[in-house]
């Protein structure tokens, strides 16, 4: 495993941003999603020892992280999500200075800092002051200070943050050849399902510094592939009694919508009969979950999907 934590808690005075979480991020790559608040930011510095760990355990690539911090920051690149970039260092100057902090010699800091520069698209600007860089500029720049020694593990925290349209897609691809060329792990943090779905193989999904779910994204999806939205006009209550009695599990959603979970092996034809049974009309039958922002919103209230 790249990461594992047990009962893993990070408080700031009576605020508890990570609450008790017990989870595994596998080799490869991983999504921590989960709206703004949720403490993505704080489980990450808590893992590389920027802020305190209030309680529990987790170690990095068999390191424990309270006791072998300097060993783990040797290992592990790390792409925050404020800017870290200092001012009146050039590009080339800065991804160099990292790969010093990482313990490279100086010249391998220089060849290697090119290297990454041209790879995170910013090879003909790699003199100019960081200061002078635009956002998308400082975003490619973070992640190639986070790639200069190497790692066997990348964080990347929201990593597509200001960025454009054409920037974003951009940085995706380089996130996914990153990934594909299975050299280091990867824990993406991101409010933007989108881009997790696109990029990571598994999911541990938080709210409310709580751990709602992990595993594959194709998993979590099929997870919920019995459920269906239904609107009905009639008996409401005559036709969830009658679903209930077939051993369908019903709960009322928006706008008078029904999401009803199918027994094991059941198709819609459990629905159909039903609705026949109790003389409603069926106004609406689809399946509830197609995508991981589905699951996501299943698992947290419509009410968050504002912030996603």
């Amino acid at each position: 495993m790249s990461v594992t934590l047990q009962d893993f808690t990070i408080k700031y005075g009576d605020l508890t941003a990570v609450d008790v979480i017990t989870a595994t991020f596998a080799h490869g790559s991983t999504g921590l999603l989960g709206p703004n608040g949720a403490g993505k930011s704080s489980l990450i510095k808590g893992l590389l020892g920027l802020v305190d760990i209030f309680s529990g355990s987790a170690s990095i690539l068999g390191r424990d992280v309270k006791l072998e911090r300097k060993a783990i920051r040797q290992i592990i690149g790390y792409m925050p999500e404020d800017d870290c970039l200092i001012p009146g260092l050039t590009g080339i100057g800065m991804v160099q200075y990292s790969g010093e902090l990482c313990g490279m010699t100086r010249e391998d800091a220089m060849q290697r800092a090119h290297e990454v520069l041209f790879l995170v698209g910013l090879g003909e600007a790699r003199y100019r002051k960081v200061e002078t860089y635009s956002s998308g500029m400082k975003q490619r720049i973070k992640l190639a200070q986070a790639l200069v020694h190497d790692p066997k593990l990348l964080f990347l925290d929201e990593p597509t943050s200001g960025m454009d349209p054409r920037g974003r897609q951009e940085m995706l691809d380089l996130i996914e050849n990153i990934s594909k060329m299975g050299k280091m792990s990867i824990v993406l943090a991101s409010h933007i399902l989108v881009d997790v779905e696109r990029t990571c193989d598994r999911v541990v999904i938080i709210h409310r510094g709580k751990m709602l779910e992990e595993g594959s994204v194709e998993d979590l999806r099929k997870s919920y592939s019995g459920v269906y939205t239904v609107r009905v006009e009639g008996d409401q209550a005559g036709f969830v009694k009658i679903l209930e009695k077939k051993g369908c599990s019903v709960s009322h959603s928006e706008k008078q919508l029904l999401d009803i979970t199918l027994p094991q092996g059941k198709e819609t034809e459990v629905v159909l009969q039903a609705a026949d049974k109790a003389g409603v009309q069926l106004r609406k039958l689809v399946t509830s979950v197609q995508t991981l922002e589905d699951v996501f919103v299943k698992l947290i209230g419509e009410d968050q999907r504002a912030h996603l």
